[in-house]
């Protein structure tokens, strides 16, 4: 099982579509089971399962040493995967199948898809926290399950505060976090976070182009499309040790960073942080995990080890199975932080990820064309060179992620737990 985890690691640690895996199983047989389960009592809990099958096509009745993670809405043989937690009084909690379809796409000799693995739910928001808990997994006519988990009572969250770095080209706003064991403590815990803020387009559109005319005349209604939220759904956990203090307590733990010129900082911003204590097998598992997919430009080094996991397949214990399955319960805490760490950058026409055009008005062809690619007149034309140049129109216009933040990702709707 030669590195074979750091599969597993990108399975857990990575959202992207596709990883071609090289572990050290030249004979290794095709759908061998990929998953991770995190059960949360009392949330919504999140378990991605995915298969083992050989990139490239076999030769001479081998496969070629590579691997990628096949969805699992259906198995390699045709029947379904069914997924559900069980409790140690009985309980059983089924899982719902959420997302992971397979869309393939690329050439006759090689595919890749949308989805790496399929995702199932099970509603835990109401599971006794006393309870020991496992997860259950029935495919291809086996029937796999994990350890028996009791999950530990969750940290709590003292404080989070942010500090920002003096402005230069890479100032950043730091997030820690203090924390204390609580009673079940056992120095290892796992955070993670969701971010949400309010921001802004980058340009207020001034003008506005009137297809019937063919002309750009000064906006006269209320652009509304400047203003909006936007959500981040942080899926990483992070697992942190502080066995090696005297006490039970995680003081002004650095967990997350972002830049003062980002948008996080244009008007209001709210992290929710998530704390779990764990135990130390599972917080060197998952630690070991999070330095192989994040050691450079070799994302399977260094070699991980053969560090068991803790599921088994129950009808044929010689069945290889590769996961983790963690229980726990969740401490949570929402801050926010308004614009005084905001660093305006320069927005030249230079600098923006999304410069504005300077179409010279010839018959209005260039504008039509400008506009039906999606482009709005946004500033006047005061650029010096301008004047010396007569390929500069005199609007600049931009495409629509540059004037509308609903382009831009964002949404408009409040969020319901929103303060100001």
């Amino acid at each position: 099982m030669k590195k074979i985890l750091s599969l597993l690691a990108v399975l857990t640690l990575a959202t992207a579509c596709i990883y071609p895996y090289q572990p050290d199983l030249e004979n290794a047989p095709e759908g061998v089971l990929v998953v991770d389960g995190n059960l949360v009592i009392g949330e919504i809990s999140t378990v991605r399962i995915g298969y083992m099958s050989s990139l490239w096509p076999k030769s001479n009745g081998q496969n070629s040493g590579e691997w990628l993670l096949s969805s699992t809405r259906a198995s390699v043989s045709g029947n379904a995967v069914h997924v559900w937690a069980e409790d140690d009084a009985g309980g059983r909690y089924e899982g719902v199948w959420n997302s992971g379809s397979l869309e393939p796409y690329g050439s006759a000799y090689y595919y890749y898809y949308a989805s790496a693995y399929s995702i199932y739910t099970i509603d835990l928001e109401n599971a006794p926290a006393d309870r020991g808990y496992r997860l259950c997994v029935s495919a291809d006519g086996k029937e796999y399950t994990s350890d028996m988990i009791t999950p530990l009572t969750p940290p709590v969250i003292k404080n989070i505060t942010f500090k920002a770095s003096k402005v230069t080209d890479k100032a950043e706003v730091t997030v820690s976090v203090s924390l204390e064991g609580g009673p079940d403590a056992t120095g290892y815990v796992l955070l993670s976070f969701d971010e949400t803020w309010r921001f802004h387009a980058d340009y207020y559109p001034e003008f506005e182009y009137d297809p019937r005319t063919n002309s750009v005349d000064e906006r006269v209604d209320t652009w509304t499309r400047y203003w909006c939220w936007k959500h981040v759904d942080n899926n990483r956990l992070i697992p942190v040790d502080f066995t090696g203090m005297t006490t039970a307590t995680l003081k002004d733990y650095p967990f997350h960073s972002f830049s003062r010129y980002d948008n996080r900082n244009h008007h209001r911003y709210s992290l929710l942080l998530k704390a779990r204590t764990v135990d130390k097998i599972t917080y060197e598992y998952l630690s070991h995990l999070e330095e192989s997919s994040m050691s450079g430009d070799n994302l399977f080094s260094p070699n991980p080890g053969e560090i068991a996991g803790n599921l088994r397949c129950e009808t044929d214990p010689d069945q290889m199975v590769l996961g983790y399955v963690t229980v726990t319960r969740t401490a949570t805490r929402r801050v926010y932080i308004g614009s005084q760490y905001y660093v305006q950058p320069y927005l030249s026409p230079y600098s923006l990820a999304y410069p504005p055009q300077w179409p010279k008005f010839s018959g209005g062809t260039y504008y039509r064309d400008f506009y039906e690619m999606g482009y709005q007149p946004l500033i006047k034309n005061t650029l010096p060179e301008a004047a010396e140049n007569d390929d500069l129109g005199p609007y600049g216009w931009g495409p629509a992620n540059c004037y509308d933040c609903i382009a831009a990702g964002g949404f408009q709707e409040k969020p319901d737990f929103w303060e100001e």
